[in-house]
């Protein structure tokens, strides 16, 4: 379960247990903001993980750039030698460091993405917090008059409206935040497998249209 599957779970329950005429709307409140500081430590904890991550993915997409730069330097001493041969091959392991580059980087920015969500995500969670916190005095209050006058359910306060709210971006935000999961996703992991593949092995043309770019550039130099 998401870290957005466990926040959204401990609001809603707590939101129908208001409706529970045999629960006393005050103890409810006050379980719900220790359920929710509770998460809140937990998905902070979580985003000090991802961004471990997204720094990981940053630095490997870093390597790979330089790599792409350390064999393109090769094919340029081996043209130099006079190894066109050699110079081809260096070449062609740029290419395959190249796929390996463009997917470390798309890896990298949805990381980094996620975090940023994770973060906006965990500040507006702090301030519906906050907001309950000075209010669930007034919500109880509230549920026991509706209670009292027959009118089941919770209350329409701005506070617990806040945090139904909340929910709803939860439910946005959990879709753009877990796409980050397709870092360690297999089914991503085989596709991408698959371009690489292709990448490789249509990858003929490119090299050589590189390489004849290399030789013209000695050439003026």
């Amino acid at each position: 379960m998401s870290m957005f599957e466990r926040f959204q779970r401990v609001v809603k329950s707590n939101l129908n247990s208001l409706a529970d005429q045999a629960e006393d709307p005050g103890k409810v409140l006050d379980q719900l903001v220790l359920d929710l500081e509770a998460e809140l430590r937990r998905s902070k904890q979580d985003r000090i993980t991802q961004l471990g991550t997204a720094k990981r993915l940053e630095k490997k997409a870093e390597e790979h750039a330089q790599e792409l730069q350390e064999w393109e330097d090769k094919a340029v001493l081996a043209l130099r030698a006079g190894d066109e041969g050699l110079a081809r091959d260096a070449l062609k392991m740029k290419q395959k460091v190249k796929a390996s580059h463009e997917g470390a980087r798309r890896q990298a920015e949805a990381a980094a993405s996620a975090v940023a969500q994770l973060a906006d995500a965990i500040t507006q969670a702090e301030v519906k917090l906050e907001d309950l916190k000075a209010r669930k005095g007034t919500l109880a209050a509230q549920v026991r008059r509706a209670r009292s006058t027959g009118v089941a359910g919770a209350p329409s306060g701005a506070g617990l409206s806040g945090l139904e709210a909340l929910t709803g971006r939860i439910d946005q935000l959990e879709g753009e935040i877990e796409a980050a999961g397709v870092l360690d996703d297999p089914d991503r992991a085989r596709v991408d497998a698959r371009f690489r593949e292709l990448e490789r092995t249509s990858g003929g043309g490119v090299v050589e249209d590189e390489l004849a770019a290399l030789k013209r550039k000695l050439e003026q130099g």
